[in-house]
C-alpha cells in the first residue's frame, strides 16, 4: 500500500492543494447534490479534509471517511471538528443512512479486485436512504492505457519545493491494473529528503463499471465521460 497517505500525509496535504482545484470540485458536487435535494452526505476518501471544509461551510450534514489515520488527523486539525471516521470502504457499516454517498478523488482505484469492488458498492447501497444518490469517478481503461506515459510534477508550497517523478508499469493481474512508482524529492531550508513510493491502481471500461453498478442495485442516471475518467451519478433502486 502507498505511503502517500500515511508516512507522506503532510506532503500529500501540501502538494495536492496545487494539484486539484478544490473549489471547482466542490462546485461540481454541490450542483449535483442541490439538484437532488441531498443535504446529509458521506464522503469516502475524504483525505485531509479539503472538500470537507467546503461542505461544512455550505451547510451540509457531513461525515468524512478515510482509511488512513494520518490523513484524518490533518483533517481534524484543519476543520477543528471531528466529522470523520477511519474505515475501509470495503467494509461500510453505518447505523444511519445518508441522502448521498460520494467517493471522491477516484479513490475506488485503490480497490483492485472484483470482490473488493462488489463489497464497496454493496456497502454504499446499504448506507443510502431509499432512492439515495451515489456519485463517484473512475479512471477509464482505454484512456489510461492509450497514453500510458511517465510524468513529473514540480510544486512550491510556502518555502518548500516538492518534486514527484512518476513511472507507470502495466500490471493487469486483477483487471485493468497498473503500478505507479513515485519518487518524492523535498527541498526545504537548503536540505533534501527523498522518499520512494509504490501503489497499484485500477482502471475500468465503461461497460465494466456499469455492470458492477447493476449487480449491486444501482440505476445509473448520468455518465460524464472525459479522456481518462468517467464520473457516474447513480441512484439506489
Amino acid at each position: 500500500m502507498t505511503q502517500l497517505y500515511s508516512t507522506l500525509a503532510n506532503i500529500y496535504h501540501e502538494m495536492y492543494q496545487h494539484v486539484f482545484d478544490y473549489d471547482e470540485e466542490f462546485n461540481f458536487y454541490d450542483s449535483i447534490l442541490k439538484s437532488n435535494n441531498c443535504t446529509n452526505i458521506l464522503e469516502i476518501g475524504c483525505g485531509s479534509g479539503m472538500l470537507a471544509r467546503r461542505f461544512l461551510k455550505n451547510g451540509y450534514s457531513y461525515l468524512g471517511l478515510d482509511l488512513f489515520k494520518e490523513m484524518l488527523d490533518i483533517a481534524r486539525t484543519e476543520i477543528k471538528a471531528d466529522k470523520f471516521v477511519q474505515c475501509d470502504m470495503r467494509n461500510l457499516t453505518f447505523s444511519e443512512q445518508f441522502d448521498s454517498v460520494l467517493i471522491t478523488g477516484r479513490s475506488i482505484a485503490y480497490v483492485t479486485d472484483n470482490r473488493g469492488i462488489i463489497d464497496t458498492l454493496t456497502g454504499v447501497h446499504k448506507s443510502l436512504k431509499a432512492k439515495g444518490l451515489f456519485v463517484f469517478g473512475v479512471f477509464e481503461a482505454n484512456g489510461i492505457f492509450d497514453n500510458f506515459t511517465d510524468f513529473q510534477q514540480d510544486i512550491e508550497h510556502n518555502n518548500k519545493r516538492i518534486k514527484r517523478i512518476s513511472k507507470l508499469k502495466k500490471n493487469l493481474e486483477t483487471g485493468w491494473t497498473y503500478d505507479w512508482y513515485a519518487k518524492y524529492i523535498i527541498e526545504e531550508n537548503g536540505k533534501l529528503a527523498e522518499y520512494d513510493d509504490l501503489t497499484t491502481l485500477r482502471a475500468f471500461t465503461k461497460d465494466e463499471i456499469l455492470l458492477f453498478l447493476k449487480l449491486t442495485g444501482f440505476e445509473v442516471k448520468e455518465i460524464i465521460e472525459e479522456p481518462k475518467t468517467i464520473t457516474l451519478i447513480s441512484k439506489k433502486k
